[in-house]
C-alpha cells in the first residue's frame, strides 16, 4: 500500500508539474502575443514615412516634364520646272505680232495646243503660253537631230491644211504666195517645209500687225446687218459660182507627183513605188523617214543623205 501511494503521489507530483509547465509556456505565448501587435503598429507606422524620405532623398530625379506634341507636316515636293532649251531664234516672247496673237487665244483654241504639242508634246494648260513664249527653236544633239525632226515632221504632216494655216498664222509665219520661190498657191508639203525650217530658228516676219478698233467693228457689223436683208438671194448665187473654181482647184495634180528625187539610174516613179510599198508593209504609227530611207539606201546600195528633204515628201505622202 506504501509502495502504491508513493507512486500514485509521484505521478500527481508529476502531473502538476507539467501543468504548471504548460501554464507558463501559454502564458509566456500570450505576453509575447499581446506585446508584438503594439511593436508592430509602432514600427509599421513609422516605416512607410521613413522609407518615403529615404527614397525622396536618395532617387534625386527631377519631376517629369512633359513636352509639347507638333503634327509632323511634310514639306511640299518643289514642282519641277520644264528647261525650255536654248535655240538659234528670237524667243516668241519677243515678238511683239505673236505676243499680241497669244493674249487673242486660250489653252482651250484648238491651233494653240496643237502648236504646243509639236514643240514640246503633253503638258499642262495652263503652261501652254508660258512655255511656247519662251521658245526660240529646237535644239537637239547631232545624234538626235535627224530622228527627232522626222518626228516633228509626222506631227505637222498629221495636221490638216486649215489647222496648219491657223497654227502658222498664230505665230506670224508668213505664207504669201510671193514670199515663195514657186510664185503659187503653196500647198501642204510647202507650209510643211516652211514651218518646219521657222520652228528649227523663229524670226518675226517684221509686218506691222493692224489693229482694228471695237468701233469700227461694230459699225461694220451693224452694216452689213442692215445690208444683209435687202441682198439675200444674190449672195447665195455668187457662193455657188464661186464653188465651182474650188472644186477644180481640189481636182488639180497634186503636188506629190510633181515631186522628184533626181537620183542617178533611178526614176523618181520607181522611188515612189518601192517607197510605198515599204510603207505598206511597215507599222506606219512606228516608222520614221530614216527608216524608209535606210532601206532605200540597202536597195540601191547608196548614201542617200542628200536627198532627205525629197524622200521625206514622198513618205509622207505614202503614209
Amino acid at each position: 500500500m506504501d509502495e502504491e501511494n508513493t507512486t500514485a503521489a509521484a505521478a500527481d507530483a508529476a502531473h502538476d508539474t507539467t501543468e504548471q509547465s504548460n501554464d507558463e509556456s501559454t502564458a509566456a505565448v500570450q505576453e509575447n502575443a499581446d506585446s508584438a501587435p503594439a511593436d508592430e503598429t509602432a514600427s509599421g507606422a513609422d516605416a512607410p514615412t521613413d522609407d518615403a524620405k529615404d527614397k525622396a532623398a536618395s532617387s534625386g530625379r527631377p519631376k517629369r516634364v512633359r513636352k509639347t506634341t507638333t503634327n509632323y507636316v511634310p514639306e511640299e515636293e518643289m514642282k519641277k520646272e520644264m528647261i525650255i532649251p536654248d535655240g538659234k531664234g528670237e524667243k516668241l516672247g519677243e515678238m511683239p505680232n505673236v505676243v499680241n496673237k497669244f493674249g487673242d487665244v486660250t489653252w482651250s483654241t484648238p491651233c494653240l495646243k496643237s502648236l504646243y504639242y509639236i514643240v514640246f508634246g503633253v503638258g499642262k494648260k495652263a503652261e501652254f503660253k508660258k512655255h511656247l513664249l519662251q521658245f526660240n527653236g529646237f535644239n537637239f544633239s547631232e545624234e538626235k537631230e535627224e530622228a527627232e525632226l522626222d518626228k516633228v515632221t509626222q506631227k505637222i504632216y498629221k495636221l490638216k491644211l486649215d489647222q496648219l494655216k491657223e497654227i502658222m498664222d498664230l505665230c506670224d509665219i508668213d505664207r504669201s504666195m510671193d514670199s515663195f520661190e514657186e510664185k503659187k498657191n503653196p500647198d501642204k508639203d510647202m507650209l510643211s517645209t516652211r514651218f518646219l525650217e521657222w520652228l528649227q530658228e523663229p524670226k518675226a516676219s517684221g509686218k506691222k500687225l493692224k489693229k482694228v478698233s471695237a468701233k469700227r467693228k461694230s459699225s461694220s457689223s451693224s452694216a452689213a446687218a442692215a445690208k444683209a436683208p435687202k441682198k439675200k438671194s444674190p449672195p447665195k448665187k455668187a457662193k455657188k459660182e464661186a464653188s465651182k473654181p474650188k472644186k477644180k482647184k481640189q481636182t488639180a495634180t497634186p503636188a506629190d507627183e510633181d515631186e522628184e528625187v533626181n537620183i542617178p539610174g533611178v526614176s523618181t516613179d520607181k522611188i515612189r513605188s518601192k517607197i510605198q510599198s515599204i510603207v505598206a508593209n511597215a507599222d506606219k504609227d512606228s516608222v520614221t523617214v530614216k527608216d524608209v530611207r535606210k532601206k532605200l539606201e540597202d536597195w540601191l546600195d547608196m548614201d542617200l543623205l542628200e536627198y532627205k528633204n525629197s524622200i521625206r515628201a514622198l513618205v509622207m505622202d505614202a503614209m
